[in-house]
């Protein structure tokens, strides 16, 4: 039984709860029964306070807000415990509950704080969004150097990038925007807003960075004289005019190059992107085991790939089974053992998952001058994803059979991938019956 005070007749309900000393209020505003504590023993002190908060829920009640007020980092932080909760029922991507608490920690709860959620209108989305723009240029990160994150159990630390985010991880991070200001109106914290779209003005060439058939000659020949350099003790002319002696090759270095070798011909031969690559197990390559002892002419394999919330079954190009059969053998010398199914494809000298090629592939193409295409466009391992649609196109192999095997659409492949010089395409382009 509550222990009610005896009191006039008002618009609210003080009360104690058996055994206790501390008053609290109870009210109905906007069609919910509130109740909050008053953090006082003293009648008077809590009658205050329990005035101002009924005058606050109503006030904020006649002019459409909620009753009661709901800071966005509160709601930011529950809707953080959703998106795990989710993830592990399968009901969410597993990337989510790794990649979006740093971005609504640092971005959004950085900007709108305290702010009560229901605040929150469009222009402050709007505000939100150039703020975003110019974070790590003029804003709070300019003068950040390194970023920590958690990965595997273990605190790491990555330097900084102090440029405008890309369009894309823009949009990318307004997916996360939605997401949360969608949830907190099914809680009834707010009312619907409209989150705008990154409005950009339409470039005149936007198509990602590719290789044209002799750039990746060079890449391939460039990669395989690094791992294969001339013997030791010659004398080798480097590009600036110095001569030096090739001395030993570091067998750590060597296994490095051999397996960005390896994943450089895998992604140029089935299109798979980077995180795809990454996240490759060997039980993930089916057919392999089964042929592995076969004749080379009887070997196939098909790749399960997931990545990017996306996942299908590929078929590679022949090529690419030789270089499965050259990381298994590396697995096993440097590991010492067969590769579980659940054992990663690109793996390191105690087994564990290589999180990335980045710098050795920036490297690699350092090396052989091929940083950037023609219109100064950095490349990356996205590239050879690039580079494979490019080429099957060139090929002549049908756009809708392309975009099922490398999991995306024709606008897609239409818009940025097919970089294919017409002059491949001359046959195509100039059919025998075509008579003006």
């Amino acid at each position: 039984m509550l222990q009610r005070a005896k009191q006039p007749k008002q618009p609210f309900t003080l009360f104690q709860r058996p055994g206790g000393t501390i008053w609290s209020v109870r009210f109905s505003a906007g069609g919910k029964q509130i109740r909050k504590s008053l953090e006082t023993d003293n009648y008077d002190e809590a009658h205050h306070r329990a005035y101002q908060i009924w005058s606050e829920a109503n006030y904020r009640v006649k002019n459409g807000l909620t009753a009661t007020v709901r800071p966005f980092h509160e709601v930011a932080e529950e809707f953080i415990k959703l998106v795990e909760t989710e993830s592990e029922r399968g009901d969410r991507s597993e990337y989510q509950p790794r990649d979006w608490p740093p971005v609504i920690h640092r971005y959004l709860v950085g900007f709108f704080g305290d702010k009560p959620i229901d605040t929150i209108r469009e222009p402050d989305i709007e505000r939100y969004i150039e703020w975003r723009r110019t974070y790590w240029t003029t804003g709070p990160g300019k003068d950040i150097q390194y970023i920590r994150y958690e990965r595997g159990g273990k605190i790491l630390r990555r330097s900084a990038r102090h440029e405008v985010p890309s369009v894309s991880r823009q949009r990318g991070e307004l997916v996360i925007v939605r997401a949360l200001f969608q949830q907190a109106l099914k809680w009834g914290y707010m009312g619907k807003i409209e989150i705008p779209d990154i409005k950009v003005r339409k470039r005149t060439d936007n198509r990602r960075p590719s290789f044209t058939p002799e750039e990746f000659a060079l890449l391939i020949t460039t990669s395989l004289e690094r791992i294969h350099p001339a013997p030791e003790g010659q004398k080798v002319l480097s590009r600036d005019g110095r001569i030096w002696l090739q001395h030993r090759q570091n067998q750590h270095v060597l296994s490095d190059r051999i397996k960005l070798h390896a994943y450089i011909e895998i992604a140029a031969g089935t299109g798979m992107r980077p995180t795809e690559m990454k996240n490759l197990n060997w039980g993930n390559i089916v057919g392999f085991r089964a042929t592995r002892d076969a004749p080379v002419r009887d070997r196939d394999v098909r790749f399960q790939v997931q990545g990017k919330g996306k996942h299908g079954t590929l078929v590679p190009l022949p090529g690419v089974i030789s270089w499965v059969h050259t990381l298994w053998d590396k697995f096993i010398d440097e590991v010492g053992r067969e590769p579980n199914d659940d054992d990663p494809v690109f793996a390191d000298r105690e087994g564990e998952r290589i999180q990335s090629f980045k710098k050795g592939f920036a490297e690699l193409l350092n090396a052989c001058g091929l940083k950037q295409d023609y219109r100064g466009v950095s490349r990356t391992t996205y590239s050879l994803r690039h580079y494979y649609i490019s080429e099957m196109i060139a090929s002549g192999a049908d756009v809708y059979d392309i975009a099922r095997n490398t999991r995306t659409s024709i606008a897609m492949i239409d818009k940025h991938y097919g970089q294919v010089d017409v002059e491949r395409l001359k046959d195509k382009l100039r059919p025998e019956q075509t008579r003006f």
